[in-house]
């Protein structure tokens, strides 16, 4: 969806393809690149455009006499009907001879148009880099969500070249308040449900990810979120330097972890996270704990949220140093993403593109946002779902996977991934979630199908460019 910002660099895409900008300018382009889906897919196609009319000029050059052709079969008798024939035949060989001409002509004319439809059809997009493509959608989403919005901030701008901190072995964040007590189902959603939805509040959020090799790389993020109109989120790299500065517009992310067979627990003294009360929720799943919440006492808000394997070592952290609540700011100077709607706007007609059904739930997570845009070959689907622990971004982007095999990746720290071809485009999966959750959503979804783009597609592609509606 184009923005604001894409107006100041409209008319530079088509020099930026042909390499005719300033240095300057071009760098200035690159950066809005970088951030922007819209201008991108507008700079691949003025490419492909490029490209295909440079073939289509090497390959099929149009006759210089097509058009004196073409005038010299209809003639200054062209209103004159066939049947009419002089007594003396003169006129039936006319006739003939203009029939014989306009034959040849009709064939030549329908071979060039052939040969162009060709030249002209617009071939299937190819899917670049799917697995990173994949990890920046779930990176977008959990920005967009209420839980994670910085775990989403950091991954995003790591994809990017932000550099994190030192590695380090993360232990749980010590705890001595006494016996976890057992609460129920109902009682732990009513804690875990708020997720400061309400609250404007700043602060420093400080998020470790872990790496390909076990150990743990912090960033910070700068937080300001103002109840009703959004968050800026601005990534720090390890020179504490402002690396990447966003606005998304947030919004809540429901906690039905109801059902899922986790047993929860809490704690009869509070903790204290960045100067303030914080009550401890648990979870326990297949005897192993699962993660921890630092619930702020006054308002309900996530302080600090730990999640652990089941060897008890920690696979995510992330919480706040220094928190403000009641004052925040948002930056005037932030790009927005795409954005997302909240799961109440699924109900309006057209909203799922691409994909023959987007679920209202899947693999047990509901859906709590989605994106999409329904713009022909611009067209995407972006879909959400979250419990508050795990989380699963499905996308559905037109295109051919290169290979057109199925494309896995588990790699240690990352979300794992999941990319294949369904006809006409390409579906990813990215979940923080175990491999029986990825398992389960691949079944549902629907299955590999190759994109058929034969003969009669090229030429319908071609045949919609020549008379403007491709």
């Amino acid at each position: 969806m184009r923005g604001n910002d894409c107006r100041r660099y409209e008319d530079d895409l088509s020099g930026f393809v042909d390499k005719t900008l300033p240095e300057r300018r071009v760098n200035q382009v690159s950066e809005h690149l970088i951030r922007c889906p819209h201008c991108t897919s507008v700079v691949e196609e003025l490419r492909r455009v490029r490209s295909r009319l440079s073939s289509c000029q090497a390959a099929a050059p149009l006759p210089d006499s097509l058009a004196e052709r073409l005038q010299g079969i209809a003639g200054n008798e062209c209103d004159q009907p066939l049947y009419l024939i002089a007594e003396d035949g003169t006129r039936c060989r006319s006739v003939g001879g203009r029939l014989i001409r306009g034959g040849v002509a009709a064939t030549l004319a329908l071979a060039t148009l052939m040969m162009l439809s060709l030249a002209l059809a617009k071939e299937p997009a190819i899917v670049g880099d799917p697995v990173r493509a994949a990890r920046e959608q779930y990176s977008l989403a959990l920005t967009t969500i209420n839980v994670g919005q910085g775990v989403g901030a950091v991954q995003w701008a790591r994809e990017r070249g932000a550099r994190p901190g030192v590695a380090v072995q993360l232990t749980p964040r010590p705890i001595d308040l006494g016996q976890a007590v057992p609460i129920d189902e109902s009682n732990a959603m009513a804690r875990l449900g708020n997720n400061g939805q309400s609250i404007t509040y700043s602060g420093r959020q400080r998020v470790w990810l872990m790496d390909g090799d076990g150990a743990h790389r912090a960033n910070d993020v700068e937080v300001d979120v103002v109840a009703g109109e959004g968050a800026s989120l601005t990534v720090l790299d390890a020179t504490g330097e402002r690396f990447l500065s966003w606005f998304v517009p947030t919004m809540g992310c429901c906690s039905s972890l109801a059902g899922t067979g986790l047993q929860f627990y809490t704690y009869q003294s509070s903790d204290e996270i960045a100067g303030r009360s914080a009550s401890v929720v648990e979870a326990h799943g297949d005897g192993y704990l699962t993660a921890r919440w630092w619930l702020d006492d006054e308002t309900g808000l996530p302080l600090w949220v730990e999640r652990y394997n089941m060897t008890g070592n920690p696979t995510l952290v992330f919480g706040f140093v220094s928190i403000n609540i009641g004052t925040a700011q948002l930056a005037t100077d932030s790009t927005q993403p795409y954005p997302m709607e909240s799961v109440s706007s699924a109900s309006t007609s057209g909203w799922c593109v691409g994909l023959p059904e987007c679920p209202l739930e899947l693999g047990g997570l509901p859906l709590v946002a989605h994106a999409s845009s329904g713009e022909g070959e611009k067209s995407y689907q972006r879909l959400v779902y979250s419990d508050g622990v795990r989380t699963l971004s499905v996308s559905w982007t037109p295109g051919v996977l290169a290979g057109g095999t199925r494309i896995s990746d588990d790699s240690p720290g990352l979300p794992q991934v999941s990319v294949w071809q369904v006809g006409e485009g390409v579906v990813s999966v990215a979940t923080n979630g175990p491999r029986t959750l990825m398992a389960e959503v691949c079944r549902t979804l629907p299955q590999m199908r190759k994109n058929e783009f034969g003969l009669l597609e090229r030429v319908g592609s071609g045949l919609g460019r020549l008379v403007g509606i491709g």
